[in-house]
C-alpha cells in the first residue's frame, strides 16, 4: 500500500515530504506556481478544481469554465508526468445541472481522468452512492477515485452502515483512494488529523487492497500530516504482521 500527501501548491509542504511520502497529490489551480514539481522525485497525482472553486461539471451553463479547469489540470499532469487526474463529476444544484450532462462532459477528455465519489453536502453530489457510481462509470468508462470520508458521510446521512458503502465502493476496484480523519455526525468535520477523528481508521484501512494508492486528506499542518503518515504505515505494518 502506498501513501501520499496532498497540498494545493505549497512548495514548503511538497519539499518536506519528498523523502517521506510515496507520492504527492496537488490541486491544479491556474495562476499558481508549480515550478517546484520540476524534477520532483515522487510520482504526482493531479486533482482538477471542484465546486470550492466555482466548478460544476454537471452544469451545462458552466461548460467553458469547467473545461478551462480540466485543461489546466491536464497541462499540469503533462508537465509532472502524472498518470491520474482526479475529477469531481459535479453537483445537481439547480435546473441547469444534469447527471447525463456530467456523463457527456467527460466524453473525449483525457484518458487519465478518474472520477471521485461526492457527498450531498452542498447539493446533489453525483456518484455519492455505490449504485450511482456504478452507473456513472458504466456510462463513461472512467475509473474511480474512492473518497472514504465522502462515503462515510453519505451513508451516515442515509442511515446506512458505512462499512457497507465502503465495501461496495472497494469492490468496484478504484485505482486511487482518499482518506482522512473525520467526526461522523458532525457537519463539515472532515479533513482532520486521525488523532482528532472518531472513525475506526485501522479497520477501514484493513478493507483497502494491498496495492492501493491512498492520498491522506487530513490537515495542512506539516507536523500533523507527518504523524498521520506514520500512523497509517504502522496500521499497515500491524495488519501484515
Amino acid at each position: 500500500m502506498k501513501f501520499g500527501v496532498k497540498t494545493y501548491f505549497n512548495k514548503e509542504f511538497a519539499d518536506y515530504f519528498k523523502d517521506k511520502a510515496d507520492f504527492l497529490e496537488v490541486m491544479a489551480v491556474p495562476g499558481k506556481d508549480y515550478s517546484f514539481l520540476e524534477n520532483y522525485p515522487l510520482p504526482v497525482v493531479v486533482h482538477a478544481m471542484h465546486s470550492g472553486f466555482g466548478i460544476n461539471n454537471a452544469d451545462e451553463k458552466l461548460v467553458e469554465k469547467n473545461l478551462e479547469a480540466i485543461y489546466f489540470a491536464v497541462e499540469l499532469a503533462d508537465k509532472c508526468g502524472a498518470e491520474k487526474i482526479v475529477v469531481h463529476p459535479g453537483l445537481l444544484k439547480n435546473e441547469n445541472c444534469f447527471f447525463e450532462w456530467a456523463v457527456d462532459f467527460l466524453e473525449g477528455l483525457d484518458k487519465r481522468i478518474i472520477v471521485e465519489n461526492l457527498t450531498a453536502r452542498v447539493g446533489g453530489g453525483i456518484c455519492s452512492t455505490p449504485n450511482e457510481m456504478k452507473k456513472f462509470v458504466e456510462m463513461t468508462g472512467r475509473k474511480i477515485c474512492f473518497d472514504v470520508n465522502h462515503a462515510i458521510e453519505v451513508a451516515d446521512s442515509d442511515g446506512v452502515d458505512y462499512f457497507d458503502y465502503i465495501r461496495k465502493f472497494v469492490a468496484m476496484k478504484p485505482v486511487h483512494y482518499h482518506i482522512g480523519g473525520q467526526m461522523v455526525g458532525e457537519v463539515k468535520k472532515d479533513h482532520l488529523s486521525f488523532e482528532s477523528s472518531n472513525i475506526p481508521a485501522e479497520k477501514i484501512i484493513g478493507i483497502l487492497p494491498d496495492d492501493a494508492w491512498v492520498s491522506l486528506e487530513t490537515s495542512v499542518n506539516i507536523e500533523s500530516v507527518e504523524r498521520d503518515l506514520e500512523f497509517v504505515r504502522s496500521v499497515v505494518n500491524d495488519i501484515r504482521n
